[in-house]
This record gives structure tokens, sequence and C-alpha cells, in this order.
């Protein structure tokens, strides 16, 4: 063994659609200032290969989580998320990850960190990104986590053990504000591009919608959308602008390396038949909206939690684009047709405040031991 490495104890953990090294706090450095570095040669950034670490070349598998015991009444952990880039050298924390959260549940409850309570443990978890509540019911047998059940998430072959997640009070999860700019929706204009018409939207995480229209596109595209630079150009200016507005940034030029995860962007048509990541056709009966998400610069493989709650509570509201979109709907559950498939997220509101936002996911440990940086 070369001992000139470094070496921490730590978790391999799925996720939803995402994969995240997990870490208990106290094993890392108490000088948070050199974890950055640390993270970065975990996942093995920057390199677009990232062959010398864990990261698997995507922003959903290129994650950290930093979890460890509350002090907080009525929360049982504390977990911060980490974004590690894989092209530039930069881990970015302005946002949280509702996929990795669904994770801290099972993790927590494995780790003896929160006591195993069955048929159900309910886990209370503080996300320190948004200073957010997220309550997670974990199905637990024999002290443990269940893993196998018969929850299907679309992204995620098979099926899993069902955690139902609940974000509490979702709204101004960066911003303080759940409408940043004060404006239900406005008009940008785009340099190189023309007018766009945007709703910015902070809740769970802060994110910009775009109309697909507005884009040029269909709305149906997946990985081919990552090649079409004039598109995704016209994104990241679209994103660079509304993250200048929502505070982020002070040039709308400095989004692309200094709010890299802020905000998420969401991609919106009205519900059309696609074919997913799998090959398989989608049909629009099965979903009120058309959406794809865009993440650290190229197509989400799926759509991030946090960014469903998002849409759940902006498809709730009037005035916005994506309830302008959808028109009347009286179902609290509103379902989204992503890159996989179609995933439904229920809002729970009083008029326009949100009060909950509701998920299902399934999580699982994959490996866990050391993990090794030079």
């Amino acid at each position: 063994m070369n001992q000139e490495q470094r070496k921490f104890p730590c978790v391999y953990m799925r996720g939803g659609t995402s994969k995240a090294v997990f870490f208990r706090k106290e094993v890392l450095p108490k000088d948070e200032r050199e974890w950055p570095e640390i993270f970065m040669k975990v996942m093995g950034t920057p390199d677009v290969k990232q062959i010398d670490g864990m990261g698997g070349t995507v922003s959903s598998t290129s994650k950290i989580a930093v979890i460890s015991q509350s002090s907080k009444p009525g929360i049982d952990v504390d977990y911060h998320f980490f974004q590690v880039d894989i092209v530039i050298p930069r881990v970015d924390d302005s946002a949280n990850c509702g996929n990795i959260s669904s994770a801290v549940g099972p993790y927590a409850i494995d780790e003896g960190l929160v006591g195993a309570v069955e048929p159900i443990t309910v886990v209370r978890v503080f996300n320190t990104n948004t200073g957010k509540v997220i309550e997670e019911h974990v199905r637990v047998k024999n002290g443990k986590a269940c893993v196998n059940g018969d929850a299907v998430i679309q992204g995620v072959p098979g099926s899993g053990s069902r955690i139902d997640m609940f974000f509490e009070d979702p709204a101004g999860a960066k911003t303080g504000k759940l409408f940043p700019t004060g404006q239900k929706k406005e008009v940008l204009d785009v340099p190189g591009y023309g007018k766009a018409e945007v709703t910015m939207i902070d809740c769970s995480n802060p994110v910009v919608f775009i109309k697909a229209s507005d884009l040029g596109i269909q709305g149906t595209e997946l990985t081919e959308l990552n090649s079409n630079q004039s598109v995704m150009e016209h994104i990241e200016r679209i994103r660079g602008l509304a993250a200048l507005k929502m505070g982020f940034v002070t040039d709308y030029m400095k989004a692309r390396t200094d709010a890299t995860s802020a905000p998420k962007v969401s991609i919106i048509s009205p519900a059309q038949d696609y074919k997913n990541m799998d090959g398989n056709t989608v049909k629009k009966e099965d979903m009120d909206l058309c959406v794809r998400a865009i993440s650290v610069g190229m197509l989400h493989k799926a759509y991030p939690m946090t960014v469903a709650v998002a849409t759940g509570a902006a498809a709730k509201i009037p005035g916005t684009i994506v309830s302008d979109l959808l028109g009347d709907h009286a179902d609290d559950t509103v379902r989204l047709g992503h890159s996989s498939g179609v995933t439904g997220v229920t809002m729970k509101m009083n008029g326009e405040k949100v009060l909950q936002g509701g998920v299902v996911r399934t999580a699982r440990r994959i490996m866990d031991g050391f993990v090794y940086i030079r």
C-alpha cells in the first residue's frame, strides 16, 4: 500500500437517479477550507473522464454528501451537499440535490445516527445548503433500511424499497423569496439571441424555466441536445441572466464559473409523445407537462427532485409560464415527463404559499470502506 496516499472512511450510495460519496463530518478535516480539494480528488476532477477518481463523468454521479448528528430540536441529522464539477476545478455547495437527499435517511439509519423503528422510520433531515427540512419515511426491517421493494422510479433499473420524501416549506431556499425578482414571469433580452419569456422561482432550489419553443426546439430532445452548441449557449446565457437577476453573480457571464449549480434550468413544453433514454415510448396522456433539465451544462438524464418540486409549485401558481402552459389542473399531483420517463410530484398548497412538495424515491448502499486520494 502506498503510504503517501490519504484515506477517508466513506459510503458510496445511490439516491434516486444520482450517486454520491457520503462522509461523516467528523472524519473530514476540521478546517472546511480543505474540503474542496479533497472532494475534487475523490471524484477525479478536473478531467472529462474522471479516470483517477470515483466520479462517473456526468453531474448526477459527481456528488458528495456530508452528514452529522443534528443538535437542532426535532431534527435527526444535518446534511450538506456538494456538486463537484467535472472539467473545471470547482466544488459548488450553493444548492441541494433532491435525489441524493433521498439516500440520507437510509444512510442515517444504517449508520446508527437514527434509531430504527419498524416498519417505517421517519428521519427528519436539515439541509444546511438551503436551511430547509426534508422528512423521509424509510421502510425498515431488522434494524436496517430496506433495499428491496416494488417501488419503481424512472431512470433506475428494477425496483426498490419506497422512500416517501416531503420537502417542507421549500420556498425561498436560497434567496428567501419564492419569486426572487418579485415577478412570476418576465422577458429577458438574451445577447445574440433576442427575447425569451421565463419564470424564475426559488423553491427547494432556484430554477429558471424556459419554454422549448423559445429555444427553437421540440422539448423532447435527449442527449443530442448536448452537441447542439447554439441551443446550449442560448440556454447558458438565459441561465446566466437569471443568475444575475437572482443575485448569484454580478456579471451574467460569470455564472459559467461562479454559479454553476444555481439556478437550475428546466425546459418546458406541452405533454407529447417521445422516446425516453431507454428507447421506450412515453405517451402524452401519461404526463401533464414535458420537461427537460440542464445540470452543470448538460442534459440531466432524468429530472432532479428539487427541480420537480419547483416545477410542481410553478404549475400550481397562476401567472407563471409553467401554469400558463399547463392550464387548469385540479389534481395535487403534477406528472412530469422527463428524459427517463414520468415522475409525479404532489404539492400541498395554501393559495400561493407552498407548504410541501412530496416525491417517491428509492436508494441503496453500493459500497463502503475507504477512499484513497493522493
